[in-house]
């Protein structure tokens, strides 16, 4: 079983070979490599940051025998009968590739199956969440089911860490751009203010003012942007799954608030938020 803590860009690995320690997957299929990590994030920043791993449609980690070095087309699933499990504590998701053949680094995997990765997710408390990871792959013929040797699992948590660092990232950039904006207009209102006609300061005062302006201005298009098409949804969450919050015109204006590699985290001039594809919005001219 493989033991991950993750507390900023810090990972600390415990690695327990299943030859020393026998890991326990939570179907009860002994001799499993089961991935466990627990991050220092809240629980919607994991979700977010594991749709998107399952929406990918690669299964890492793996190849097929002979053939591309990427293993493509996997897609996400409800359920899977690979996994014997009952209740489960947390929240599950799952990613399959059907009709793959004899995927490397899972066990006596030589015949025509699916694989099938299982994610679960648990908050432990508003900034910490558990993630545990497992995969296998299922034979089309005769149903056995082959464990993995724990590279798939890894590379789906390398995955998911990436997706996370880039959301932090794009979250501080944002915060890092409404400063900027707050800084301006407050010397935009103090030299405003600072204007005094009978003082004979008023036309370099103008001048800054005019200045600033403009800066502000080019900051803000920076930030914002405007839908293409009408009936866009703005949607509760970074897929194409989630639930829609409302149906935006075309031409709305909206602010960026967080960025991800393929959502923006937007708000609305009237007050909602939620996340837009960032193809369906465009600069503002």
């Amino acid at each position: 079983m493989f033991v991950f803590r993750v507390s900023g860009l810090t990972v600390l690995l415990f690695l327990l070979l299943a030859s020393s320690v026998p890991a326990v997957s939570l179907d009860g299929n002994p001799g499993g490599q089961s991935l466990q990590a627990q991050f220092d994030v809240p629980e919607s920043d994991l979700l977010e940051a594991v749709q998107e791993v399952i929406g990918d449609q690669i299964i890492h980690g793996t190849q097929q025998y002979a053939k591309e070095k990427v293993l493509y087309g996997a897609h996400s699933a409800e359920s899977s009968s690979a996994f014997r499990e009952s209740h489960i504590d947390g929240k599950v998701f799952y990613k399959v590739a059907e009709n793959v053949l004899s995927p490397q680094f899972f066990k006596d995997s030589n015949d025509l199956g699916t694989i099938a990765i299982r994610y679960i997710i648990r908050a432990i408390n508003p900034t910490s969440t558990a993630l545990q990871i497992d995969a296998v792959f299922l034979e089309n013929d005769h149903r056995r089911v082959h464990q993995s040797e724990g590279v798939v699992e890894s590379a789906e948590f390398a995955e998911i860490q990436k997706r996370l660092d880039a959301l932090n990232l794009r979250r501080k950039e944002a915060h890092e751009e409404r400063k900027k904006l707050d800084q301006l207009q407050a010397e935009d209102n103090a030299l405003a203010l600072a204007g005094n006609p009978s003082s004979g300061t008023a036309g370099a005062a103008n001048s800054a003012v005019q200045d600033l302006e403009r800066r502000v201005t080019i900051l803000r298009r920076q930030a914002e942007r405007r839908v293409k098409d009408s009936e866009t949804p703005l949607r509760s969450a970074p897929f194409r799954s989630a639930t829609t919050i409302a149906s935006l015109p075309a031409q709305t204006e909206v602010l960026i608030v967080v960025i991800t590699p393929y959502w923006y985290g937007v708000e609305t001039q009237d007050g909602r938020r939620g996340w837009i594809h960032h193809s369906q919005l465009e600069m503002l001219p």
